[in-house]
């Protein structure tokens, strides 16, 4: 695939790489009143349920690579119609469509790289982008893009909005086209994190289709699948599979693969996913946490196999009620966090510290750009958890083993969560008991399920998850708004959120980052219990997929990056 772009000096493209901004698409809803946006960057919950059983082969006849055509099939699920307004709004529905459809900028390994926009500037203070269009550049049905089409999309979103991310318009004051190849994007106050924020993320649309197009979401014509991109969906099939035929105008080179299929079993099918690729129905497929144990069966069944870790921006927390005491104390949230043995808990919950990380008290995981190592912690101290209860008035004043509130009466606290997580409720009960709390656990089967109670406040605990976490600072601006629980409200933590969305350098962003790690790691308003690692496995032939840095569009962990799927040019 041809790198050759022209691109950004080293140094300006560590700078933007490193701060990889998505505050507006987790702080905001999307306008035309659909569910919140945040966490559409949780790719999946990476506690998926697997069993140990031996892996069959798949009794799904093997697809056909076939003479002719090179044919590269990925276990990914399925994810809606991939068109810009009808994805399902999850990280693998996002990277799909995105072999369809082109942004301004994109991301390598390692930096923010030019992709539509061959160059570009920052002016005014950042308030100003100029992007220069490169020329030559075609939509799938042959009309030519150009600047049009993008001022015509930024305006489109800031009209309807987008059910991936909100483009906010408390941001952008104006977007015009001087010319058929440079874009002018005002700003109404300076803002460092735009370029991967905005200009890495939006799919630009054909406006001779759009444009014509009064309801985004409902509309489902086949004119809304034309992009610019490396592919094009030749069918889909809900809940069977899509298939992309190679786009060979594509400006930036070939694709390498004649034909894409993409099966609808893989995230939620972990077991399936992996008996696709021992059968050879599948080239590639990833695996999150606890499957991990499916990879260590495949590499042994599997001549050749290709394992590649990375990290997954994902958390599985402990969450207090904050209006309900003693959930509410900070001492009791750190008599907890000293009960905790978060080893012990990864091991029995995920069985290797090979597929997750302990948790860290600043809530951000240790492979971050931004980690604060200098931060309270809490060692597993039984005593200290004890000493700490004591002082509260939580004592064992019956000698019944489990200790009552200052009133002498029964103290019970409730655990609520999902199925995927008793196992990892349960040791918390375990170690919770040994400091004599006595804990009940609630387990249910969905998300709407744990949202309900969790959102009338039945509920003294709370384990659950969320991703981006450790890939981008400015999510700091949503972890504790009340999304995933109540809300958590200290003053000195929102001031420092204002400093880093206000930041103007990357040092003054990670100098908050920092400052809100301690603050975090002191009030304990969560504890973040264990980081996941993700695996992709693909067998022999299949692309180099790596791990994009800080995540495509800035927090999806999937290695799938479309770049994979171009042959190079010198």
């Amino acid at each position: 695939m041809r790198r050759s772009l022209a691109l950004m000096s080293m140094g300006a493209i560590l700078i933007i790489t490193i701060i990889t901004a998505i505050t507006i698409f987790y702080t905001q809803n999307s306008s035309y009143g659909k569910a919140p946006d945040a966490g559409l960057h949780d790719t999946i919950p990476p506690t998926v349920q697997t069993t140990d059983k031996t892996l069959q082969s798949s009794s799904v006849p093997v697809l056909s690579a076939g003479k002719e055509r090179r044919r590269l099939v990925i276990a990914l699920g399925d994810w809606g119609q991939p068109s810009p307004y009808s994805f399902y709004p999850r990280g693998p529905g996002y990277v799909i469509t995105s072999f369809l459809f082109d942004t301004l900028v994109w991301k390598n390994e390692n930096a923010t790289i030019p992709w539509l926009a061959e160059g570009w500037e920052a002016k005014e203070n950042g308030t100003t982008w100029i992007f220069h269009l490169r020329r030559g550049t075609y939509w799938h049905d042959g009309a030519e893009l150009t600047a049009d089409d993008v001022v015509f999309t930024i305006k489109y979103m800031l009209k309807h909005g987008w059910h991936w991310k909100n483009i906010n318009p408390d941001l952008i004051e104006d977007v015009e086209a001087p010319d058929n190849y440079t874009v002018i994007i005002r700003l109404k106050k300076p803002y460092i994190f735009f370029l991967e924020d905005y200009a890495s993320t939006i799919f630009i649309l054909p406006r001779h289709v759009w444009s014509r197009v009064a309801d985004p979401y409902s509309y489902k014509g086949a004119d809304a699948l034309i992009g610019s991109g490396p592919y094009k969906l030749k069918s889909y099939q809900p809940e069977k599979a899509y298939v992309l035929d190679a786009f060979q105008d594509y400006w930036a080179g070939r694709p390498a693969y004649d034909e894409i299929v993409i099966l609808a079993s893989g995230l939620f099918s972990p077991q399936r996913a992996a008996e696709a690729l021992l059968s050879g129905e599948a080239d590639t497929a990833v695996f999150v946490g606890k499957a991990w144990r499916l990879v260590k069966q495949l590499q042994g069944r599997v001549k050749g196999l290709k394992v590649e870790k990375g990290p997954m921006y994902w958390v599985l927390y402990l969450d207090f009620n904050h209006k309900r005491w003693p959930t509410n104390s900070t001492v009791f949230r750190r008599a907890v966090a000293y009960a905790l043995n978060l080893t012990e808990l990864v091991m029995k919950a995920v069985g290797s510290l090979d597929a997750a990380l302990p948790g860290s008290p600043g809530y951000i995981p240790p492979y971050s750009w931004f980690y604060n190592p200098n931060v309270p912690r809490y060692p597993y101290d039984p005593a200290m958890a004890k000493e700490l209860l004591d002082r509260l008035g939580i004592i064992d004043s019956n000698g019944d083993g489990y200790r009552e509130a200052p009133d002498g009466k029964p103290l019970r606290l409730r655990i609520v969560t999902l199925r995927s997580y008793v196992q990892e409720a349960t040791i918390v009960k375990e170690q919770l008991a040994r400091v004599g709390l006595c804990v009940d656990v609630k387990a249910v089967a969905s998300y709407s399920e744990l949202d309900a109670i969790v959102s009338r406040e039945m509920y003294d605990l709370q384990i659950n998850g969320h991703g981006a976490v450790g890939n981008t600072p400015t999510a700091f601006a949503w972890y504790f708004t009340g999304r995933f629980g109540t809300p958590w409200v200290n003053e000195t933590y929102k001031r420092l959120v204002d400093q880093l969305l206000s930041a103007q350098s990357v040092e003054e962003a990670r100098r908050a980052a920092n400052e809100l790690q301690r603050v975090i790691a002191e009030q304990l308003p969560r504890i973040a219990l264990y980081y996941p690692y993700i695996y992709v496995v693909s067998r022999p032939g299949s692309p180099d997929w790596f791990f994009t840095a800080g995540g495509i569009d800035g927090g999806i962990p999937l290695p799938y990056n479309k770049l994979a799927l171009l042959e190079r040019r010198d």
